[in-house]
């Protein structure tokens, strides 16, 4: 049977299937020479390698303290995401209380090929849209924040990028900071050094609104022109330091109470060693109000720690789970955020951060054109009420035992509270070999929606 490459996102977790959103969200299928300008990054809190929040004792799964200190890991390419965060109030897309976001070292993972499990880096073999960038595994980090904002680090060429963005409509504009600013006219911006891709797009199909404030904050901050994240919220870095270094980090500040009771933050960070992977998963509360019970029980069900047995952990106002796993036995980094997942005000928020994965599978011909089944899973991020995701696009057919064959609301599994869709919920559509599908944010009596993921079939 014929499987798109899509498959391959899906396997790979709900962490990574948020490489697609990195060109996603540019709307991208799936001059001269600025004066570099030093750069005055004067801390921001990227040489904070806290691996542990502060306190070097563990306990076991019952809670028994043993005197076993916090194995210090060397630092990763994903410590330098704080140099790229900006306040965000900088920012026109973010609630006032926080944002989420992303970090990946595909290259420094790359070192471990040979010992981690089978299909582990697949993720990573697809390239970047705009020629000059490469694959996403020669990159050194990849970040996502702000839902449409991204980083690219690597060592490609400028002219040859820049020469890539034009391609795409972009428009190049002044330089400053080192930077060259491009900007095509519409929801989309981008910045370009040598090594170095800004990017952010439209939050949904109305956004009209300019991008290229959102790429100026984030280069002001890298360069230490404006406050970074971890500066104007202590509560970031406090997170971040909890986490500890990662290959593979996401995290998320918010509002008190949006997950856990009076928590304030979480995030899921895995660290890669030859012999053993750590993922260590942590939450914020407010002060004195650190719940670890209320942590035991997430990890009792949660996918992120790969079959390892957690020790729990209270630092002040963090509580953090940990476990180590065989590196041979990691074929995924599912990520996950600890605690309820966040459910948007479908009538009065802004889109969901959501991954979605697709797998497709031939099943034969029908009236000499071929069709098969399109499996759409969410794959990780916010939980998401049915009746605001819909399937929508062309190429749909009758096909025998699927949920869907047309355009409309999903009709797949919901599992979360009041019928939200949650990650590991599908629906499997019934489509033609050259189908062009889009999953659609479109919460009932609104007035705007917002593609989350779209995919082709190999005949398109």
């Amino acid at each position: 049977m014929q499987e798109t490459r899509r498959s391959v996102l899906k396997r790979g977790g709900a962490t990574i299937a948020a490489l697609s959103a990195l060109s996603g969200c540019l709307g991208i299928g799936g001059g001269g020479t600025p004066t570099e300008a030093p750069d005055r990054d004067g801390g921001g809190g990227d040489d904070e390698s806290d691996d542990g929040g502060g306190d070097a004792s563990e306990s076991t799964p019952t809670g028994t303290p043993t005197a076993t200190p916090t194995a210090a890991r060397p630092e990763t390419p994903v410590s330098t995401l704080t140099r790229w965060m900006p306040d965000p109030s900088l920012l026109d897309q973010t609630e006032e209380s926080g944002y989420a976001f992303l970090g990946m070292a595909p290259r420094a993972l790359g070192e471990f090929e040979g010992a981690l499990g089978s299909g582990a880096l697949q993720q990573f073999q697809g390239r970047y849209p705009i020629p000059g960038v490469g694959t996403f595994g020669e990159q050194r980090a990849l970040f996502r924040f702000a839902r449409t904002a991204s980083v690219l680090l690597g060592d490609f060429d400028r002219t040859v990028v820049e020469d890539g963005l034009r391609q795409y409509g972009f428009e190049a504009g002044e330089a400053s900071r080192g930077f060259r600013f491009f900007s095509p006219g519409d929801p989309r911006a981008a910045a370009v050094r040598d090594g170095m891709l800004v990017t952010a797009g439209a939050v949904s199909s109305e956004d009209t609104t300019d991008k290229k404030p959102v790429v100026e904050a984030i280069v002001d901050a890298r360069t230490g022109n404006a406050d970074r994240y971890v500066d104007a919220a202590p509560d970031c870095r406090r997170l971040l330091g909890s986490i500890g270094s990662a290959h593979v980090l996401e995290g998320r500040t918010h509002g008190t109470g949006e997950t856990f009771e009076r928590g304030l933050g979480e995030g899921t960070g895995y660290h890669v060693a030859e012999g053993e992977t750590r993922v260590r998963a942590a939450a914020l509360f407010t002060e004195g109000n650190a719940d670890r019970s209320a942590m035991a029980d997430w990890t009792g069900s949660a996918d992120a720690f790969l079959g390892g047995e957690p020790t729990l952990r209270t630092d002040g106002r963090a509580v953090t789970a940990t476990a180590t796993v065989p590196t041979g036995d990691v074929t995924e980094f599912p990520g996950g955020f600890p605690g309820p997942s966040i459910e948007r005000d479908s009538g009065s928020g802004g889109p969901p951060t959501v991954a979605f994965g697709f797998d497709y599978e031939s099943t034969g011909d029908g009236d000499g054109v071929g069709v098969g089944v399109l499996t759409i899973t969410h794959d990780g991020g916010d939980a998401v009420p049915r009746e605001a995701v819909q399937i929508r696009g062309s190429g749909f057919a009758e096909v025998d035992g699927v949920d869907q064959t047309g355009t409309g609301v999903w009709q797949g599994s919901a599992g979360g509270e009041g019928g939200s869709l949650t990650a590991g919920n599908a629906v499997a559509v019934g489509v033609a070999g050259d189908y062009e599908i889009a999953v659609v944010w479109r919460p009932p009596d609104a007035d705007r929606s917002a593609t989350l993921a779209t995919d082709e079939g190999p005949d398109a």
